[in-house]
């Protein structure tokens, strides 16, 4: 993985990670702040050769070893019990035990909840350990250092465990990102599909959650989706640069139900109309039609019925929009895959004859073979993608059975897409029309008219 890439999946899960930081700081702080405060406390042993002994020099490796043996004497039971009796009391807290190398320094260390505990703790031990090696003839025991109590805490450390938590939060995070990425299982961008299938994206059409809630699928009733609008402005243009007079019939299929394709099919036919293109929408979704409900027609006659009877002639029915017929789908069959087998090339040699293009609004890939057999008459094949909602081993397989039955696939559109995928419409200041005369700016004083027209 490239390091752009690395910053791409991090910034597409920056929610992730954040709630990853959130929660680490969060468990973090209370730990941080829940836990009883822990106190230490150091009392400080010298010991040097005892003269009484003969002893004015004792070797680093000798000295070390017996350190080694006094620390262990320290925090023995012995020890504990005599320092209880110094005491009078048990000790409150527990005995840990340092050394310096070859220095002859020993530091006894309490540690205790309470500052005084710890401080009685290890002055108890240590002064119950200098009694029982007094008179050892090798070391003389020295308290240099008497313990003494503190007023800050050594555990817990909130700002160091906090610090830890925002850098093992991160890591965390990032990890939990990339494997996110790695078992993810739908294509969310454009980008996505390209890798995946080698088709190139036709058009982006944003996720218009208001749309989601309503009985109508068509935007251009009104200008409330004027972004979605533009967006199939713009795969208009696609499909009819890509056109260019070579081809009049395109396919539009998806690989499984629900990713938007017949509606795509609608409002991409009402685009067309609205630049003078004769538009043709065929319902050859059989199974589960939805072009008659989109367009407020009647479905006894359709398709089905042209297929079916052999000397029928089934005219598209007019819409409510400019230069858009749809042929609804007609009665639904049960032997829809033979009848598009046998008589839909005739049915679409007629329709296609009175029309400048001819969508076909094709069932899905994977559920039935009904797309593959419409693909070979159609002229080209577009793939609609639902981001989000299509997982990349059916949009592969879906591909793959297209070119299987010679589909002509033109592309790739991205239904649903989120708003960092493509274009923005909006960032750039294309909203409403502003008129000529809101727009104007004044020509600064001393350009002259040859100037300005240069």
């Amino acid at each position: 993985m490239q390091f752009d890439d690395f910053l791409g999946v991090i910034w597409k899960r920056r929610v992730i990670v954040a709630l990853t930081l959130v929660a680490c700081v969060l468990a973090a702080g209370a730990y941080a702040f829940t836990q009883p405060k822990r106190y230490e406390s150091t009392a400080t042993i010298a010991f040097t050769p005892d003269p009484k002994g003969g002893q004015t020099y004792v070797p680093t490796d000798n000295l070390a070893a017996l350190l080694s043996t006094y620390a262990a004497v320290a925090k023995s039971r012995e020890n504990k019990d005599a320092a209880a009796k110094l005491l009078g009391r048990p000790l409150p807290g527990e005995i840990e035990t340092s050394t310096g190398a070859g220095s002859g320094i020993l530091d006894v260390i309490g540690r205790d909840t309470d500052p005084q505990g710890a401080a009685d703790t290890a002055r108890t031990a240590a002064q119950a350990l200098s009694n029982r090696l007094a008179n050892n003839g090798l070391l003389v025991p020295s308290i240099v250092n008497p313990a003494v109590p503190s007023a800050t805490p050594i555990q817990p450390r909130p700002p160091l465990i906090l610090s830890v938590a925002i850098l093992l939060g991160l890591i965390a995070g990032v990890l939990l990102a990339l494997v996110l990425e790695r078992m993810r299982r739908t294509i969310e961008t454009g980008d996505e599909v390209t890798e995946a299938t080698a088709l190139p994206v036709l058009g982006r059409l944003p996720r218009e959650r208001s749309l989601a809630r309503s009985d109508a699928q068509l935007v251009w009733e009104t200008g409330d989706y004027e972004v979605l609008q533009e967006s199939y402005r713009a795969l208009r243009t696609n499909v009819e640069l890509l056109r260019d007079g070579d081809w009049s019939v395109l396919q539009v299929t998806s690989a499984k139900p629900g990713e938007g394709k017949s509606t795509v099919v609608a409002n991409l036919a009402i685009a067309l109309g609205q630049i003078g293109v004769r538009t043709v929408v065929i319902d050859a979704d059989l199974r589960r039609p939805r072009q008659h409900d989109l367009f407020g027609l009647r479905n006894d006659v359709g398709l089905s019925t042209a297929m079916t009877i052999s000397d029928t002639v089934v005219q598209p029915s007019p819409t409510a929009y400019a230069n858009v017929r749809v042929l609804t789908s007609g009665p639904i069959s049960a032997n829809a895959a033979e009848l598009l087998h046998v008589r839909f090339g005739r049915v679409l040699r007629q329709v296609k004859a009175d029309a400048d293009i001819v969508l076909i609004d094709s069932p899905p890939v994977l559920p039935v073979s009904d797309a593959r057999v419409i693909a070979p008459s159609a002229d080209a094949t577009a793939f609609v993608v639902g981001a989000e909602r299509s997982q990349t081993s059916a949009i592969v397989s879906a591909v793959d059975k297209l070119r299987f039955a010679h589909a002509n696939l033109i592309g790739a559109i991205v239904n649903f897409a989120n708003s960092q995928d493509g274009e923005q419409i909006a960032a750039y200041g294309y909203g409403p029309y502003i008129s000529p005369q809101q727009n104007a700016q004044p020509i600064p004083a001393g350009l002259g008219r040859d100037n300005a027209n240069a």
